[in-house]
């Protein structure tokens, strides 16, 4: 197995984003397609395998073009949503029929400016697997999901509560799977083709396990702050708690109690919310390049863990907190770092042996109107 490595670091790429920051702000932020040239190609030409790094080859000066469309059609949308709102709620729409055009886009223009030992990545996902994958999936199973529970109610409450519990994760399971597969069947290495054979029982495990627990989590905090109230002296009745919040304006000791009970129960459920977010990341990316071959004969693994994660996470958000957001730069290379290398690849034959296919000039119009309505899909292939 050969690892991904990364060589950045936090103190060299707080150079360049600090320098994007400013220059965005003076330029009234049409400096933001060279900082995000400048951001890739920092990424990308220091994260390295088998001695070679990658590279971004798009320029500022491509995206800048689309960049101004895509903010100018933003502005129409804020403008037209105050002046007329049924017009405003019209466009929504349209922005939502429209968003798997703008993703297939970006994935193809996004795919084409990236290479390894000048062997281009591309996509050839078809645009129908777009709308069917992105917009009629998720539209027609919440659709039958909601008709199901409807019905369902009919009968009985009971069993339509039972019955969510278990399609809700049905549901983000069934996404997750087609979203994938269409992503990753859709990508090639120069000649090499990505392939991959999912299957939703793995996916529904994941969130499901996950959902359970979320219900722990809750039943944590409910266990603790009814602990509190007996602990207080209490009966750790209802009346009790109410009581006590009656008394706020009364008794700074109660303001200082609620006020602490408060910031606790978040702080549990920011840390719950991290949690789940890496048990889900670490789970289903292991399982996914699992299941992910290239050109049939190189094979991927995933290492990332959810408690090693987790901590990654939390000692950011504390870095940023702490640092009132300066120390950006430092969390999203840790992010990244052990992201990037807690992927192995293996790969019997070499890398060498395959040969690059251009893919065909793609604009960059998809990829700037999917940053300026905030349709990064970067998240989709874990």
């Amino acid at each position: 197995m050969t690892p991904l490595k990364f060589n950045g670091s936090g103190s060299e790429y707080f150079k360049i984003w600090i320098v994007n920051i400013l220059l965005t702000i003076v330029t009234l932020g049409l400096y933001r397609p060279w900082a995000k040239v400048r951001t890739l190609r920092y990424f990308y030409g220091n994260t390295e395998l088998d001695n070679s790094n990658f590279e971004y080859h798009a320029t500022g000066k491509q995206l800048f073009v689309s960049f101004i469309i895509a903010v100018a059609l933003l502005l129409v949308y804020l403008v037209i949503s105050q002046l007329n709102p049924i017009l405003g709620l019209i466009l929504p729409i349209a922005l939502l029929i429209a968003l798997p055009w703008i993703i297939w886009r970006s994935m193809k223009f996004n795919l084409s400016m990236s290479s390894h030992r000048n062997v281009r990545f591309g996509f050839n996902g078809e645009i129908s697997g777009s709308y069917i994958a992105l917009l009629a999936y998720p539209i027609g199973l919440l659709a039958a999901g909601i008709a199901a529970l409807y019905f369902v109610s009919q009968i009985s409450i009971w069993l339509a509560l039972a019955l969510s519990l278990i399609a809700y994760p049905a549901y983000f399971a069934m996404i997750s799977k087609v979203t994938n597969s269409y992503v990753v069947n859709g990508s090639h290495f120069g000649q090499g083709q990505f392939s991959t054979n999912l299957e939703f029982k793995p996916f529904f495990m994941i969130i499901l396990k996950a959902a359970g627990l979320a219900f722990l989590f809750l039943l944590v905090v409910v266990i603790v702050a009814f602990a509190v109230i007996f602990s207080s002296g209490n009966s750790g009745s209802l009346g009790s708690l109410f009581e006590a919040i009656t008394n706020l304006g009364t008794s700074g000791n109660a303001t200082s109690f609620i006020f602490g009970m408060i910031i606790s129960i978040y702080g549990i459920f920011i840390l719950a919310g991290l949690y789940l977010l890496s048990y889900i990341k670490a789970r289903q990316r292991m399982y996914l390049f699992s299941k992910t071959t290239l050109n049939k004969s190189i094979t991927f693994e995933s290492t990332l863990t959810t408690n090693k994660y987790f901590s990654v996470m939390l000692t950011n958000l504390l870095l940023l907190v702490c640092s009132l957001g300066l120390g950006y730069p430092w969390a999203a290379v840790r992010l990244y770092r052990y992201s990037i290398e807690n992927i192995n690849i293996q790969a019997e034959e070499g890398f060498n042996d395959f040969i690059s296919k251009q893919s065909g000039e793609e604009g960059p119009l998809g990829e700037e109107l999917g940053d300026a309505f905030n349709a990064d899909i970067g998240g989709l292939a874990v």
